[in-house]
Formats: structure tokens, sequence, C-alpha cells
């Protein structure tokens, strides 16, 4: 099982002869081991080209000490590393599927092979408090690395020197860092050992450093906003695997942003480039919301049954809506880690790496911001109100259900593209506007969203209610809580109505 930890460390360098400072005299420190001595062996992991080290992650065997097994190191993250470990193995197996799985997003489909070894003749210092507390420690490494690159073959040495905190605070890790510092230390500009074994890298390709337009251009406002979304779609890349919390209805919020963007702003994209990857978000969405969908109604028909008098629901009629929701999830998750193990996904990652590239920019990536992000919103709104119109003169009930569903996902996207609008690219003057129609964008979406979900749980509740009536079972709770669902319903209806004149309004203010 994978274990997880926070650290807070500095780097120094240090020369040869260089001596670790009297550690003691540091303010809140009561007490100082002697040092413990250890020879760390140490082999990292990566695909032919970095993929690992050029996102500042690390993949290592080690030996040695007292943290033996299988690391990850994640990048920093205010001011701390989180790593991950797994228990020792064979080298000769290679990394833990367990482990891989949580840097698939960034090796995709490559093979991981050695890269380099470091050898680390380590001392560690201790330093406590009065009540034996060790409050941060510092150890000075002997380091002996072999960088295994085919065609890039070397050895190297180097001290170095680290103060990582435990149950000390920030104050007494800089109080550590001047003593080091005044012992003739100098703050490491390597971000790891392994960066600094592997020496310097392949300079990145026009592509791989990506776009970049000055501030208050579409292409400028567009950037920063696929550059936030793509971060987040990685990043929960792990956390879908594991299973987390929220995680799959975050990765497909930022899948469904992405987007959006291409969508709303497609003028500024050569649409060669960027409509397979529209289509393949679209597709990765839809594999996601299949498990979304089940957790959403799961936690309703919980909600729901909560608010009934007490005893009005049998426990049977619970756990059965309940235990259908869990099985339609982990059968729809199957799926999700089925399409996050497939080429399809790996391919769509290569294409959001390109995304951020200038070749998928067109002219109008240039274009005043202010003008693109007005110009997206009106032309969404004019789609939306054919979309209310249609819905308004619609007879059937089912068909003006997936009229109104259609307006959610026209007023979401009127909302995504609202929210592009910033200090950094857009006027005062705009972005005070189109954050008056993002708000009652959101709430109108979150308004037929309600409404949605109760049109979707009734349907399922009568189709219990029907099941049960054939079998001769008592039907009435079920229809008891269909019947909550319609009025539900029925107050999101009343509800919209006022919002989505609240929403023609502020659109018409902003022009």
């Amino acid at each position: 099982m994978v274990t997880q930890s926070r650290e807070r460390e500095l780097k120094f360098e240090a020369g040869q002869h260089a001596e670790i400072p009297e550690l003691g005299s540091i303010q809140g420190v009561d007490a100082v081991a002697d040092p413990a001595r250890n020879t760390l062996h140490a082999t990292y992991f990566d695909t032919e080209d970095l993929a690992l080290i050029r996102a500042r992650i690390t993949l290592r065997h080690r030996t040695g000490g007292g943290d033996e097994g299988w690391h990850v190191k994640l990048p920093p993250a205010k001011g701390a590393r989180t790593e991950l470990h797994l228990p020792l193995t064979s080298l000769t197996e290679g990394p833990p599927d367990e482990l891989l799985d949580l840097v698939r997003v960034h090796i995709r489909d490559k093979d991981v092979s050695p890269v380099a070894e470091i050898i680390n003749n380590r001392r560690t210092w201790h330093l406590s408090d009065a009540s034996a507390t060790v409050l941060a420690e510092v150890t000075d490494d002997d380091v002996t690395a072999r960088s295994l690159r085919k065609g890039h073959e070397h050895t190297s040495r180097w001290r170095e020197w680290e103060a990582e905190l435990a149950g000390g605070d920030e104050a007494l890790l800089q109080r550590i860092r001047k003593q080091l510092l005044a012992a003739g230390a100098r703050d490491s500009l390597s971000p790891s050992k392994l960066a600094k074994a592997l020496g310097p890298l392949p300079e990145d390709s026009a592509a791989e450093r990506g776009a970049d337009y000055p501030a208050g251009t579409a292409g400028g406002m567009t950037l920063t906003s696929l550059r936030k979304h793509r971060a987040a779609f990685v990043a929960y890349d792990p956390r879908v695997r594991a299973d987390e919390h929220d995680s799959i209805h975050q990765m497909r919020v930022a899948a469904r942003r992405i987007r959006s963007i291409l969508r709303a702003y497609r003028r500024i994209f050569d649409r060669s480039a960027t409509d397979q990857i529209e289509s393949e978000l679209k597709w990765i969405a839809r594999v996601l919301g299949a498990a979304r969908d089940a957790e959403v109604m799961e936690d309703r028909l919980r909600t729901l049954i909560d608010e009934q008098p007490a005893g009005s629901i049998p426990a049977e009629v619970r756990d059965k809506l309940i235990s259908s929701q869990q099985k339609a999830y982990q059968d729809a998750y199957r799926a999700v880690t089925d399409a996050l193990g497939g080429e399809r996904y790996f391919r769509l990652l290569d294409s959001l790496d390109v995304l951020l590239s200038p070749g998928v920019f067109d002219e109008g990536a240039l274009a005043s911001a202010d003008d693109a992000v007005g110009s997206a919103i009106q032309g969404i709104y004019r789609k939306a109100t054919k979309t209310e119109k249609a819905s308004r003169a619609e007879a059937d009930p089912d068909a003006r259900d997936h009229l109104l569903h259609t307006l959610r996902k026209e007023c979401k996207r009127i909302r995504y593209a609202a929210e592009l609008a910033s200090r950094e690219h857009n006027s005062k003057k705009v972005k005070k506007s189109v954050k008056r129609v993002r708000k009652a964008a959101e709430m109108l979406q979150e308004t037929l969203g309600e409404h949605q979900d109760g049109v979707i749980t009734r349907a399922l509740l009568t189709e219990a209610a029907n099941a049960a009536q054939k079998s001769g079972a008592d039907s009435a709770a079920y229809e008891l809580l269909a019947q909550h669902e319609q009025e539900l319903a029925d107050a999101a209806m009343e509800r919209y109505r006022e919002q989505w004149q609240a929403l023609r309004h502020e659109l018409k203010r902003l022009g």
C-alpha cells in the first residue's frame, strides 16, 4: 500500500572540505545527537525522453537508511514536497504498477528504465528540544552519481547539506539555514540530486516551451486559462486512479472547461488542430460522467430519503435504491480505469501538451481580450435564446425537459467563457460586466441542474415503483419519493423563469 508524507526541507551546496557548524547553539535547540551514518544506494527511473524529471518528479528505488523502498517525489507545493512510498522489492522487477499509476499521466504508455545511480554517504544530526522531541534534522551528504543515459554516461561527485523539519517550525528552519550559510554553504540551485546527476537536459523545442501572447490579447487570456485547466486535469489523474472522493468530478470539470474554451473562442484557434482535441475531451468527459452521475444520484437519494418522515421509507427500499447506485458507480468506475489505461487516453494527453503550443493559435489570438470575451459570450447566448424559446413552445414534457437540459449546458458554457476575464487581460469595465454575467449564468445553471436532477430521479423512482407493482410489492414508498422529486423540479422551474430574465438583463448590459 502506498503511504504518503510531506517534506519541508532546504538544500545547500557545500565544498568538499566544509564542516557542519555547531548546531546546538541555534535558538530553540536544546540537544543535538551524535551523527548517524548511513550509505544510501538509489537507482532512479524515467522514460527515454525524461518525462518525469521534466515534470519535476523523481521515481527511485533506494536501500539503506530508515526509509528503504520505492519512492515518488512530487513537485513542491507551498514550500513542501509530497513523497509517496512503497515497501522495498527487487530492483530487477522494476517499479511496482501501483507506483507507476501515480505517474502514468506523465509516462503514459512509455517504458521506464534506470537513468541514474546515486550512492550517498550520509551523516545525520537530529536536533531536539528539552522534551526530546526531534525538531529537525541536518544531513551532510557525500554524493557519487552516475548517469546511465545512453550517450550521456558520466560520473560526478559533490557535497550537499540538507535541513529538514520534523516537529519544528519555519522560523527554526530559517535559523538553521542562517547557521549553515555562515559556515560556507550556498543555497542549492539544483531541484534534486537526480537533476544534478543527469546534468543539463536538451533544450525544449518551441512547441514544448509553449505559446506566448501579450497581456490584453485573446491569446494571452485563453492561454492563462488553458494552462490552469490542463494542469488541473493532469493533477486529478492519479487521484481518479486511487478513487479519491470528488476526483472524478473535478477531472471532468477540467475537461469540460478546456473543451468550452476551444468551442467558445474557436475564432482564435486553428480548428484543424483543436477540433480533434475537442472531440476527445467530449469522449473522456462522457466516460467520467457515467461514474459521476452515479455518485450524484446516490447522494441525492440518501438526502431525499433522510428528509422523509421517520418510518415512511422501509429499510429494504432504501437499501435497494442505494445499492443500485453503488453498483452503477462500480461498473462505471471500471470503465473509467479502462479508459485511463488505454492508448486513446494517452494520445489525448499528448494532444493536450500540444494545445499550449504556438501552432494551435490563429491570427485572431492577437485580437483584444475584451472583444474576444464579449463575442464568445454573446455567441453562446444567441444559441441559448433559441433553445429557451423552443422550450416554451414545446408541448411534449419529455422534449421540453430535454431542451431545458440543453439550455443548462449553454448557461454553463456562458459561465465558463466568462471565467476567462481577469485583471491581467481585461479592462476594469469589461471584467466587472462579465463578472455579473458569470454569476447570473451560474445561478441559472444550478437551478436548471436541480430541475434536471429532479427529472432523472423521478424517472428512476417511477420505474422502481412500476417494477414493485409488477412483482406484487408495495410501491408506496417509491411513489412518495417520486412525488417529492416532482415538487422539487416544479420549484426549480419557478426560480428558472426569473433567473432567465436576470441573465438576459446582464447580457444586454454587456452589449
